[in-house]
């Protein structure tokens, strides 16, 4: 009994420790959006840039493909590429036009993601 007891605490401290470090700093309702962001703003900007945000990974496959072929067909990357960069630009401009923070990479600017839930 004694020897189930003290596995049983071992068990509890390492689920408990396992919680914390998957556990992420600042999620829920007050940590979800960056500072100054209007919740019903960026919900508004995820429905507008959710079609573009589809056909960006859908080029991103399409990008894929291209790539993994034993003979790349270099001028079909270049306007897949081209796309790309096009979709990204058209999502930062709606994002500047909404008074959202735009800077790529989620780092200063909003986290499409994250907020989306994409």
């Amino acid at each position: 009994m004694k020897r189930f007891l003290s596995i049983l605490v071992v068990a509890a401290v390492i689920l408990s420790f396992v919680g914390l470090s998957f556990a992420q700093r600042g999620m829920g309702p007050a940590g979800q959006y960056p500072i100054g962001v209007d919740p019903a703003k960026a919900q508004q900007y995820c429905k507008e840039v959710q079609p573009l945000y589809q056909k960006d990974i859908q080029l991103r496959g399409e990008l894929l493909t291209l790539w993994a072929q034993p003979n790349p067909d270099w001028n079909a990357i270049k306007q897949k590429e081209q796309e790309r960069a096009n979709l990204r630009v058209e999502m930062h401009k709606k994002a500047h036009e909404m008074g959202l923070p735009y800077a790529p990479g989620g780092k200063r600017g909003l986290n499409i993601r994250r907020i989306c839930g994409w």
